[in-house]
């Protein structure tokens, strides 16, 4: 084969590739639109036929700008996040007769 003839050849593979992506990223346009039109169409259909269903996934919403899409205001914390401190949640046994503290097991009364 001739330096000529490669050189055609590898035009032509780069040029096979440039269309390959192309074609790919058509694709994947066509698919992205594709679900975006469904999930259009499907939150449509909440909001007209479910009134009460998208008011329950509302409350549920909270991230402020999902809040926003729904014309709700920013979700105000329930609790004040303070850098450096942790939550450290404690269960206690609910039985009257505590465990013995040199066995560690429960009197069977």
């Amino acid at each position: 084969m001739t330096s000529r003839s490669i050189e055609s050849i590898d035009l032509k593979l780069q040029q096979l590739r440039n269309q390959r992506s192309q074609l790919l990223a058509k694709q994947c346009d066509k698919e992205r639109k594709r679900s975006t039109r469904q999930a259009i169409i499907i939150g449509k259909w909440i909001m007209t036929k479910q009134a009460v269903l998208a008011a329950a996934i509302a409350q549920e919403l909270e991230r402020d700008q999902d809040r926003a899409a729904f014309g709700l205001p920013p979700k105000a914390e329930k609790t004040p996040r303070i850098p450096g401190n942790t939550h450290v949640d404690i269960l206690l046994p609910l039985d009257d007769h505590p465990a013995s503290p040199s066995t560690g097991v429960q009197n069977p009364e």
